[in-house]
C-alpha cells in the first residue's frame, strides 16, 4: 500500500487515516495478507460521514468511480473542493 510507513507520522500529526481494501484476498507484495478495513471506501465514508467537513480533506488513490463518488459524497457534506486531492 503506498505510504503506508508515513501513516504515523500523519497521525501524529493530527491527521485520521482510514485505509480501505476492496480485495483484502490478495497478499501484498511482501506475502502479507491485509487486516484492516475492507469493502469500498465510498461505502466507509457513509458508515463514518464527515463529522467536521470544515477540517476535514481526502487523499484518494484509487479508480476514477471511487474517487468520482467520494468526491461527490465530500463536497454534499459541506468539504471544501479544493481539500479532495486524487492520484491522477
Amino acid at each position: 500500500m503506498p505510504y503506508v510507513s508515513k501513516f504515523p507520522e500523519w497521525e501524529a500529526k493530527g491527521v485520521q487515516v482510514v485505509p480501505v481494501v476492496s480485495q483484502p484476498d490478495i497478499p501484498c507484495e511482501s506475502g502479507a495478507v491485509w487486516g484492516g478495513r475492507t469493502g469500498y471506501v465510498q461505502n466507509a465514508l457513509e458508515e463514518d460521514g464527515v463529522p467536521i467537513p470544515r477540517n476535514s480533506g481526502a487523499l484518494l488513490c484509487g479508480v476514477n468511480g471511487m474517487c468520482d463518488a467520494v468526491k461527490s459524497m465530500m463536497a454534499e457534506a459541506g468539504v471544501f473542493e479544493g481539500r479532495v486531492l486524487t492520484n491522477f
